[in-house]
């Protein structure tokens, strides 16, 4: 039995440490909640909010203020919707100044974690995409998306891209 037991002790403690001393900690998979369409609270290109936005609502007060901007330009504007937000927030971008033909899109949201015994604190990533059409008409437009995600109370962050059309002709 001490045969078997030494060299089974021996190379878990090999396994435990490298070279360096330091312990590697694998990360965890990062916890992403993907934004589907039934998400999507309001979307518009008319120009209630005309600048560059990334932000988040998370009270009935600020939802009141960025609706009423968000819907100002519209003849008849939808009421806003109604959002539990103990449990809920919404997430707010802008594309400012651009074409009709072009869009700006939540594509995914969620919890990131730091890697256990590193610091930090848990972080609401937001992947944002604008998405440049095919078409550039000579009119301006200004996109805006509001989504509903789950509530996180800690900091966002937004990370955005820029696709540009592959296909056109």
């Amino acid at each position: 039995m001490r045969r078997f037991l030494l060299p089974v002790l021996l190379l878990a403690g090999a396994a435990a440490c490298n070279p360096f001393g330091h312990h590697a900690a694998a990360a965890p998979a990062p916890t992403w909640a993907p934004v589907q369409s039934v998400t999507r609270v309001y979307y518009d290109n008319s120009g209630g909010i005309a600048d560059s936005v990334r932000l988040v609502v998370r009270d009935s007060a600020a939802l009141q203020r960025i609706w009423a901007q968000a819907v100002s330009r519209q003849a008849e504007p939808p009421p806003a919707p109604a959002v539990d937000f103990r449990h809920d927030m919404l997430v707010v971008v802008g594309a400012g100044r651009q074409t009709p033909d072009d869009q700006i899109v939540v594509d995914s949201a969620g919890v990131r974690r730091p890697p256990p015994g590193t610091k930090g604190e848990p972080t609401f990533t937001v992947y944002t995409r604008l998405v440049e059409g095919c078409h550039r008409f000579q009119a301006d437009a200004y996109p805006v998306e509001i989504v509903r995600v789950p509530r996180f109370d800690g900091p966002v962050r937004f990370v955005e891209q820029r696709e540009k059309p592959t296909n056109c002709t």
